[in-house]
């Protein structure tokens, strides 16, 4: 398995847009993408009795996902991902025309995943 973790940031204006087409990258993906154990996009919690330091923009979006192997990501990159990204590019921040990530490479080292937290797209989102 391959965790990653990617951040992207919404371009100002387009925050419903962005987060609706994020919804349906999520479906797509989780539909035709069996490769694709987990592919979650989370976005800055802002309530006033959280604090994170240091504190978030409220454009940014994070993923943390994981792929079956290297493989399984290009299949994704290639794949649902480039499709959804040529139609919705437009409502993320771009550097000379592409889609401006931060991303990190991960390992596990040690934990779990509690059934709990095994959620459908609708689940997610209340």
């Amino acid at each position: 398995m391959l965790p990653i973790i990617a951040r992207w940031s919404i371009a100002k204006g387009h925050r419903a847009e962005a987060l609706r087409a994020l919804d349906e990258l999520v479906a797509l993906v989780e539909e035709n993408e069996p490769f694709v154990p987990m592919y979650t996009v989370n976005v800055p919690n802002m309530s006033p009795e959280l604090t994170s330091f240091p504190t978030p923009s409220e454009h940014e979006v994070v993923f943390l996902s994981v792929f079956d192997d290297a493989a399984a990501f290009k299949r994704h990159m290639d794949g649902v991902f480039k499709q959804w990204l040529d139609a919705n590019k437009q409502h993320f921040l771009l550097n000379n025309g592409n889609l401006f990530v931060v991303s990190e490479w991960l390992e596990r080292h040690a934990g779990f995943i509690r059934q709990a937290m095994v959620t459908t797209g609708s689940e997610a989102s209340s």
